[in-house]
């Protein structure tokens, strides 16, 4: 085992520690005691970086941002956009088209769409020409094999669309799916919509 060398101890801890062997450290550490300390790394990185913890500490801050990455393969959880339209003439409930412009009223293939990895969704902002009143937006998935997605939303979320031509966001509870299962989104308003504008936020769990 190689000598590590301590010099210039100030109320119990080391100014300098180290010779030109490796050292090797027991225990847990704590490096500085303010935000003000800094830590330079001259050496290079020989092992995994693993946090004693999941999911809980975070690399960089807003207005510290580390400039630039360089991985081989990304795991990340990453929010993507989904965006459909269409027009109703009436109060019916409708199954949002991802084809195409439009909307029907039962489950088929033009209002599904499959799911590439794991993920969830997080919210839906919606909006009409006319005010809707009482809106109910349901989420809807089907294993991989049903033939069309379950007409039971696997979660619904109400929304008071008081407003003609006005924004609505609404949040979910992260309601999961998995890669390869069937998704959809239905509306089902009280009053005719008119033209209908929805996007969908889903967090897809991708390996990139």
């Amino acid at each position: 085992m190689p000598t590590i060398k301590l010099t210039g101890l100030s109320n119990g801890a080391a100014r300098v520690i180290g010779t030109t062997d490796d050292a090797l450290v027991d225990g847990s550490m704590t490096i500085g005691d303010a935000d003000t300390d800094s830590i330079v790394v001259n050496a290079e990185f020989d092992s995994h970086l693993v946090p004693d913890d999941d999911n809980t500490y975070d690399l960089g801050e807003a207005n510290k941002k580390w400039r630039k990455g360089y991985f081989d393969e990304i795991l990340a959880k990453i929010p993507q956009a989904k965006s459909a339209k269409f027009s109703s003439t009436d109060a019916s409930l409708r199954y949002v088209r991802w084809d195409s412009t439009g909307s029907n009223g039962t489950p088929g293939v033009n209002n599904k769409f499959i799911a590439p990895v794991n993920g969830s969704l997080l919210t839906v902002l919606v909006r009409a020409t006319s005010a809707p009143g009482a809106t109910a937006i349901g989420f809807h998935k089907a294993v991989n094999g049903a033939a069309n997605l379950n007409t039971t939303a696997t979660e619904t979320k109400n929304v008071d669309m008081v407003n003609a031509n006005t924004s609505y966001q609404v949040a979910f509870d992260r309601p999961a799916f998995s890669a390869g299962e069937i998704l959809g989104i239905s509306f089902d308003p009280t009053n005719t919509p008119n033209d209908v504008n929805i996007t969908c936020i889903f967090l897809f769990d991708w390996a990139l």
